[in-house]
């Protein structure tokens, strides 16, 4: 199996978010893409959730996050991706 450095998620409600929390604590950089004008805040919350479990679940402290974009389109998003979510 191939490094994953950049993967890309289509859809960013409760499935969607949860993947690029998990991409993103890893250390994966994301593109994602959703429609909904409240997707990065719901994003937002999940990931905030998502930090407070990692750190609870690895005392040593968690890796470098990746970096997450918001794409105005799935082309846009998945350009370059090494893995592609889709949650929708």
């Amino acid at each position: 199996m191939s490094i994953i450095n950049k993967a890309a998620a289509i859809g960013g409600g409760v499935i969607g978010a949860g993947w690029v929390a998990r991409l993103l604590l890893n250390g994966i950089d994301v593109s994602i893409f959703d429609p909904d004008p409240e997707a990065s805040r719901k994003v937002g919350e999940v990931m905030k959730g998502a930090r407070r479990a990692y750190k609870q679940m690895l005392p040593g402290g968690l890796p470098k996050e990746g970096k997450l974009t918001f794409a105005k389109t799935i082309a846009e998003a998945v350009a370059d991706a090494d893995f592609i979510q889709e949650s929708v």
